[in-house]
């Protein structure tokens, strides 16, 4: 089949393998009409030991010359988060569809600024938030929505690793560039109960343990929602125990949802229903999160489908986030600008 989607690769991230080598690779038919054509990194021998590695066939100096390149038609952006609105703003005027990691941007100003922007180039941009492509969202929906939970009132997400797996030299620990706790990891739990609930929450506390000055090694928050449902949330850079912690758990009045990893079930994910008639476990899909998500940005672009994740949603989520840094007594993440 012809190329139809030519991606440009804006960073030679570790998530890029995952997130659209390894999925290009399975053959899925659905992405018969996709390929990588470019790829640009800050250091052009970090990009061409990438490109080498990743069968990319061009190589260019900077970034800019990624979204310009006449051989892309979208690109995904895995740059830290604090360029986000900077390289998807540039990408977007340069006429190329985009697909950006998660969270969008530093703060709610700077998602709403891209938002708009892709709206009047009317082009796609889709936030990278893999789990919610993923056939175990329909399950969960399924399973809430039968009524064997009973009223569902509450919700606990967390997302926990171990101190020392994201070391103190990473990115994810500079507060100018969107790092933080709640950023990288707590953005999903956010994003789960508002999948859950509603897309609005209020927060009524959050308290963060700053590890470094401004930065949340661990953070946690309350939320409510009209009519009375909460959860609470928690992510964590510095965990107690060896192993990490990805958790959805729903409370009904009849029974309890709980999913193991709904970040990624590929790894290990596992759901579990309890109620009085006793437990029950069900399998869940292996399908990688990435595959579902690389195949909705094709037909988003392609076919004209609603990309999930975009527009008001990615709006909300970073307004939740900097609600959740203003309540624990820190700033939002800086604008670059």
């Amino acid at each position: 089949m012809t190329t139809r989607l030519r991606l440009g690769l804006v960073s030679a991230a570790r998530i890029t393998p995952p997130a659209i080598i390894e999925p290009l690779a399975t053959g899925d038919d659905r992405l018969a009409d996709v390929a990588v054509t470019v790829l640009g990194a800050r250091d052009r021998a970090r990009a061409a030991d990438a490109a080498s590695r990743w069968d990319v066939p061009t190589v260019v100096d900077t970034y800019d010359d990624v979204w310009t390149h006449r051989d892309v038609d979208a690109v995904y952006i895995a740059t830290p988060a604090g360029y986000h609105h900077e390289h998807t703003l540039a990408a977007l005027a340069a006429g190329r569809h985009v697909l950006c990691e998660k969270p969008i941007a530093s703060n709610a100003v700077e998602a709403a600024e891209m938002v708009e922007a892709a709206r009047d180039a009317r082009l796609v941009l889709m936030e990278a938030f893999h789990w919610r492509h993923h056939p175990l969202v329909a399950q969960m929906r399924r399973i809430i929505d039968s009524g064997e939970l009973g009223e569902i009132r509450h919700a606990d997400a967390r997302f926990v690793l171990p101190d020392g797996h994201i070391p103190r030299t990473d990115i994810r620990w500079d507060a100018t560039i969107g790092g933080g706790s709640l950023m990288d990891l707590g953005c999903y739990p956010v994003q789960w109960v508002r999948w859950l609930f509603g897309p609005e929450p209020a927060v009524v506390r959050a308290d963060a343990v700053e590890s470094i000055p401004g930065i949340d090694g661990r953070i946690t928050a309350e939320l409510v929602w009209p009519g009375g449902r909460t959860a609470s949330i928690e992510s964590s850079m510095i965990g107690p125990d060896t192993v990490g912690d990805s958790r959805l758990v729903v409370h009904g009045s009849e029974g309890t949802l709980t999913v193991n990893n709904p970040l990624a079930p590929q790894f290990g994910g596992a759901v579990t229903v309890s109620t009085a008639a006793g437990d029950r476990t069900e399998d869940v899909d292996p399908s990688a999160t990435y595959l579902h998500q690389l195949v909705r940005f094709r037909a988003a672009v392609l076919d004209g489908a609603d990309p999930i994740t975009h527009g008001d949603d990615s709006i909300q989520t970073m307004r939740t986030i900097d609600e959740i840094y203003t309540r624990a007594g820190l700033q939002p993440r800086p604008s670059r600008r």
